[in-house]
């Protein structure tokens, strides 16, 4: 009876003592595996946050450019445009005319 007694120990301690050695196996092999990852993650986050900064400059740099009063202040310059001051008014009370497209 003793000796069927301590066999069962032995045999739930074997148990025990092989699946806490695969477990910590496994999580070994696991973040073998996953180090590299969360490294070359962690690379390419800080190029997304580089990239979107510069991102952010272009669309700055777009809209400053692209404002009408920028596009205005090159035509003043470099076309030598100004706007036309002149302006006709010219009302048409026949029914009949129809303006071509």
């Amino acid at each position: 009876m003793r000796i069927l007694n301590n066999a069962s120990k032995n045999i739930a301690a074997s148990i025990f003592v092989l699946s806490l050695v695969l477990f910590i196996l496994s999580q070994l092999i696991i973040n073998s595996i996953l180090a590299p990852l969360g490294t070359e993650l962690q690379s390419m986050n800080g190029e997304k946050n580089y990239l979107i900064e510069e991102n952010r400059g272009m669309e700055e740099e777009i809209a400053k450019s692209g404002s009408i009063t920028v596009i205005q202040k090159l035509a003043d310059k470099t076309l030598s445009l100004s706007p036309s001051n002149k302006k006709t008014l010219v009302y048409l009370q026949e029914i009949a005319i129809v303006a071509n497209k």
